[in-house]
């Protein structure tokens, strides 16, 4: 039986920090009404740069788990699933951020490429990395 192969998803997870902040240092003037720059009473809380971090741990590794647990699907399968995971439940965000928060399809968009980057990665590490097989039973 395989196990989650954890130095995959270590890679995928500080690859994925690595992009989110990027991609917030990159946030458009527009989105945030002022450059990432100033201010730095407006930047977040350790809080929810704690949330964050959580947030994309609990993402990947139900993530992994899933691979793990799907049997009898090749890898180029397993990017697809992941592709998938993303597509029915990260992408609905979009309507239901469009509608309630009157942001431009621009700013939905930027909001959501972070999730779509972050399942990129995940979709081309983790199904064609997987763990090697273990003869000892635990």
């Amino acid at each position: 039986m395989y196990k989650i192969n954890q130095k995959a998803v270590v890679l995928v997870f500080f690859l994925q920090l690595v992009v989110g902040g990027i991609w917030y240092a990159s946030t458009p003037t527009a989105l945030l009404g002022r450059s990432i720059l100033e201010d730095a009473s407006e930047q977040p809380s350790i809080i929810m740069a704690v949330l964050f971090v959580l947030s994309v741990l609990v993402y990947l590794l139900f993530t992994a788990w899933l691979l793990v647990r799907i049997k009898g699907m090749s890898g180029p399968e397993r990017f697809f699933l992941v592709i998938a995971i993303w597509f029915f439940i990260v992408l609905p965000n979009y309507i239901f951020v469009s509608m309630q928060l009157n942001f431009s399809e621009v700013d939905v968009f930027y909001l959501l490429s972070y999730s779509a980057i972050n399942c990129a990665i995940a979709a081309i590490i983790l199904p064609l990395w997987r763990s090697s097989r273990s003869i000892f039973k635990t």
